[in-house]
């Protein structure tokens, strides 16, 4: 009978099979019911695939009305591959590698990898564009901070300037008031027109008779002048010079003013010791 049921299958005769299991309580032994589901193997049922039949060696089934496909056939139709695993009883689908699609893919990846890397080269020469534009800028900003540096030195040794002139112009004024007091005092002696200027440094004063000898009478003067009063008449200035600036170290000279010539040079410490270096007298 059996033979017969599975010619008529193989034929694509329908064929019915009941069967009936026994399905056992959690206890396993105590309970016992009977379930009936109605089997329905039915080869006419087709598979297609975009209008294309699909074909298998196993057949659809129908179980209580619910249409049941075979996993390989169905498997083909999604272009999967289908395995088998008797020993933990499972079914394995994994997707079907095509050889062209995986060189497309492949070929896709490194186009898209090559694109990558022309965005990163990019943003790296974007980066040391930057980094070139930022060390620039530092530069130009030392080179700003070294020109605010000098400015600033400039500034403060005008500043230095100002506050010496001002410290000369103050310390001067007494200096200038007793230039003025030797010249009303000595300006005309021994039958001679002097012009007596003072100046101050670091090493103290310095005196500077000026005389014209340009005319006879002049020159005539000068010849007559002895040592012994010219001595005289250099003491006298130094002498007041020292009462204003007791410990003050005198230098002098003596000019004709016609020919810028030095006729004498003195000088004299805070002793009051007067020593000529030089006196030198025109011939008559």
């Amino acid at each position: 009978m059996k033979n017969k049921l599975l010619g008529k299958v193989s034929k694509g005769l329908a064929s019915t099979i009941v069967a009936s299991l026994l399905v056992f309580s959690q206890t396993g032994v105590s309970e016992a019911a009977e379930v009936t589901k109605k089997v329905e193997i039915n080869p006419q049922i087709k598979i297609l695939n975009n209008g294309y039949s699909v074909t298998g060696n196993v057949a659809p089934i129908i179980i209580d009305g619910t249409t049941y496909l075979p996993v390989r056939s169905l498997s083909t139709v999604l272009n999967k591959n289908v395995l088998w695993d008797g020993m933990t009883k499972s079914i394995f689908i994994t997707d079907t590698v095509d050889p062209n699609e995986s060189k497309n893919e492949i070929a896709n990846l490194e186009r898209f990898i090559k694109t990558k890397d022309a965005k990163i080269s990019e943003l790296e020469n974007s980066i040391k564009s930057k980094d070139t534009k930022v060390a620039e800028l530092e530069n130009l900003g030392k080179t700003k901070d070294a020109k605010i540096l000098e400015l600033e030195n400039a500034i403060k040794a005008k500043d230095a300037k100002i506050a010496e002139l001002e410290k000369n112009s103050n310390t001067n004024a007494p200096l200038k008031d007793l230039q003025k007091q030797l010249n009303r005092k000595y300006q005309y002696s021994n039958g001679l027109d002097f012009n007596i200027i003072l100046k101050e440094d670091k090493y103290g004063i310095n005196v500077e008779i000026e005389i014209d000898l340009k005319y006879a009478t002049a020159d005539k003067d000068w010849y007559r002048l002895s040592d012994a009063d010219f001595l005289k008449f250099i003491n006298l200035i130094m002498d007041d010079i020292w009462y204003e600036y007791r410990n003050t170290e005198i230098t002098g000279i003596v000019i004709n003013i016609d020919d810028n010539k030095t006729l004498a040079t003195f000088s004299g410490n805070n002793r009051y010791l007067v020593k000529f270096d030089k006196f030198t007298k025109p011939k008559y």
